[in-house]
């Protein structure tokens, strides 16, 4: 016994999944991406040479990854708040 057909013909079945795609990606614009990308790695590059200098907050906050560097960052401000 065949199941039964979730969806009535190929382009429901496309639009389902058209409507999944947009609920679960945004799009970006390429230059706004480039522009934040190089700016996340302005922002590791100055923490590594602050880090070299000495500074207390870039030691704390030094990371291999941009991603991680941010969390760093994160914390080190919320410790200091709290």
């Amino acid at each position: 016994m065949a199941r039964p057909r979730k969806f009535e013909d190929d382009a429901a079945r496309q639009a389902a999944h058209r409507a999944k795609i947009k609920a679960e990606w945004v799009e970006v614009r390429r230059a706004d991406l480039d522009a934040l990308t190089a700016r996340l790695e302005r922002l590791q590059s100055a923490v590594a040479d602050a880090a070299a200098q000495g500074d207390a907050l870039a030691l704390e906050a030094r990371a291999g990854s941009v991603d991680t560097l941010l969390d760093n960052l994160v914390a080190a401000f919320a410790r200091r708040a709290a």
